[in-house]
């Protein structure tokens, strides 16, 4: 029982930063806004999300100040189980000939 424990306990951290969310995915779209770590972002078809930002070494949150609001923007976010909104990881200027 004891070394079944273990096992369990070794694949937990081992597999800890790959369990609870999907893969990364990109959207791009207009920057409606935010507050504190929320993102809102317009896609082209006019659906309107939220985000929660969490930019590793961004502890600044700089990224408040780098993107204009109302810019285009891309960002490369995932869901995350128990997690209200999908977590944003990266963002960038969108490719304006998109």
């Amino acid at each position: 029982m004891t070394s079944l424990l273990r096992y369990l306990a070794a694949f937990a951290l081992l597999a800890g930063p790959c369990v609870g969310h999907a893969a990364d995915a990109e959207a791009t779209g207009q920057h409606r806004g935010y507050t504190n770590d929320k993102l809102f972002l317009r896609l082209d078809d006019d659906k309107e999300l939220t985000f929660i930002v969490r930019i590793p070494g961004d502890r600044d949150e700089k990224w408040q100040h780098d993107y204009a609001t109302l810019s285009r923007i891309t960002i490369t976010y995932h869901d995350e189980a128990g997690a209200k909104y999908p977590i944003v990881t990266a963002i960038k200027a969108a490719d304006p000939n998109h």
